[in-house]
């Protein structure tokens, strides 16, 4: 009675970190609205197409495909349900979901590890984490796929343990709704298959069936969904072309990404850190043989160390193959919270351990301290980026410099351009969400993000259509290399200028 007494107590100190988590991101996002980058326009001109009849279509009328629907349809669920806009409801949903992952982080942490003090520190961890803090200001999809991973790596652990049918049915839809918010999700069906085959608690033909089901109720959702991409754009997942980088270059930036989320280092004592690790788990596994059978640290640090693995390994030849954006702490963010808990896990094994001269109080106590040291670099980036954010009033499209762009208030003064022409621009992603036009994207000569040419890649004379009277919206700073330059247009049409602006300028012409 007196522990369940103690973990109750413990658990609504993590629930507070988690509230603390969320007011404070309400309070940013909701004063500075959140940010917004391209993928983030799909989104929230997709959740307003449903929310209107117009079904899965972007803001300029091509169907979405490049990602899956939950995140857009959530979206489109709040409008349905408030009547509050996507691009209001996107800076709520991102407070509500990062104080529920502070709390189930905190609840995963209590449930393995003895040490409360590492606990609340690895609860904290989270919520300064750089990576997650980051990720909450911007209306993207990432906080929502980290929940559902977390509510598949708490219960499969439940389900593992326990035969849990309820925690089988959890994990089954958490893996399911992750494929349908990122492709990659796919990662947790594979690694949900392996854990189940391993270490599920049945005879192999049992844990055959079980694996049999759960690929079943995750694969019909999201493979149902690429169906419909394939039956309408002739792709499973939108067009890709080759990526820019090599994987030297892809495993430079996962490394020089994940490692400053913990410390403050350089590449060159990179790998004396993961030979210490390595060394560090060998020596927990190898210790206390005798222990193993009772409680196998493998199979509870089992399934994160199976996503971390597989998850990055995934991001990292994917982006080798594959032209997306370039490897970031965005792409990157699901693994936070797994490598949290594996490290910590170690942590408490470690403290756990009979070695003399040290008591349990005094090894916590340095386990503590070594952790608040190693806190502060990563707590000091956070500061910075919140900084940032505060001063540009946003991120992407919502700071500052867009919202004050004097070609975006050019438009909004002159919106029968909108009315009278086809808008095109080299951002027509920034021009549809602050001036609410319909814009398309100005020609390309390659594929987004990569040096491979358009299969169809007309003459710049033959790009427009006869019958358009076109309106060009071209901003100056922008670093889309992938499109055609404002001189290699002019160079086959006469355009007239409508505006020289501080930013940009705005052009008409007629398409033939």
């Amino acid at each position: 009675m007196r522990r369940k007494s103690g973990n109750f107590y413990k658990l609504i100190a993590i629930a507070l970190l988690g509230l603390i988590g969320s007011g404070f991101i309400f309070l940013l996002v909701c004063r500075n609205s959140a940010g917004i980058t391209p993928d983030s326009v799909a989104y929230i001109s997709v959740a307003r197409n449903l929310t209107e009849g117009n079904g899965f279509v972007t803001y300029d009328g091509a169907y979405f495909v490049l990602q899956p629907p939950l995140y857009p349809l959530l979206l489109a669920g709040i409008k349905i349900l408030t009547s509050v806009d996507p691009l209001v409801s996107a800076a709520y949903l991102n407070a509500l979901l990062f104080g529920l992952i502070v709390f189930l982080s905190g609840s995963i942490l209590l449930k393995h590890l003895k040490s409360f003090t590492l606990v609340f520190l690895g609860t904290g961890a989270v919520l300064i984490s750089y990576a997650l803090v980051q990720a909450s200001f911007m209306a993207l999809s990432e906080l929502l796929f980290i929940l559902l991973v977390l509510l598949f790596l708490y219960n499969l652990e439940i389900f593992l343990s326990k035969r849990s049918y309820t925690s089988f049915l959890i994990i089954s839809i958490s893996a399911a709704l992750a494929c349908l918010t990122r492709y990659t999700g796919v990662i947790i069906i594979l690694t949900g298959i392996i854990c189940i085959l391993l270490w599920g608690r049945n005879n192999l033909k049992k844990m055959i069936r079980h694996s049999f089901i759960f690929s079943l109720i995750t694969i019909l959702p999201i493979g149902s969904w690429v169906f419909r991409n394939y039956l309408i754009s002739g792709t499973l997942a939108g067009h890709r072309a080759a990526s820019s980088y090599t994987l030297f270059e892809n495993l430079g930036f996962f490394f020089g990404t994940v490692f400053p989320w913990y410390f403050p280092i350089n590449l060159s004592v990179l790998f004396f850190i993961l030979l210490i690790l390595i060394v560090t788990i060998w020596f927990l596994f190898k210790l206390e043989p005798a222990k193993l059978s009772d409680e196998p640290a493998i199979k509870l640090i089992g399934p994160s160390l199976f996503f971390v693995v597989f998850y990055t390994g995934v991001i990292v030849i994917s982006s080798t193959t594959t032209a997306y954006d370039q490897i970031s702490d965005r792409l990157l963010s699901p693994v936070y919270i797994p490598l949290v808990f594996i490290l910590f896990y170690i942590s408490d094994k470690i403290i756990g351990w009979k070695i003399m001269y040290f008591n349990l109080r005094l090894k916590t106590g340095l386990f503590a301290l070594g952790i608040l040291l190693l806190m502060f670099y990563p707590a000091w980036n956070t500061a910075h980026i919140i900084k940032d954010y505060m001063e540009l009033s946003g991120w992407g499209y919502s700071c500052n410099i867009w919202t004050e762009s004097q070609t975006i208030n050019f438009l909004i003064h002159n919106e029968m351009l909108g009315k009278s022409y086809t808008l095109y621009s080299n951002e027509p992603e920034a021009v549809y969400i602050l001036t609410n036009l319909k814009t398309n994207r100005s020609p390309a000569k390659t594929y987004y993000n990569s040096p491979q040419p358009l299969k169809i890649n007309p003459n710049p004379k033959d790009i427009w259509l006869k019958s358009e009277k076109v309106c060009l919206i071209w901003f100056d700073k922008t670093d889309r290399t992938f499109l055609y330059t404002i001189d290699e247009l002019q160079q086959n049409k006469n355009m007239t200028k409508v505006a020289h602006l501080k930013d940009g300028e705005i052009y008409t012409f007629s398409g033939q």
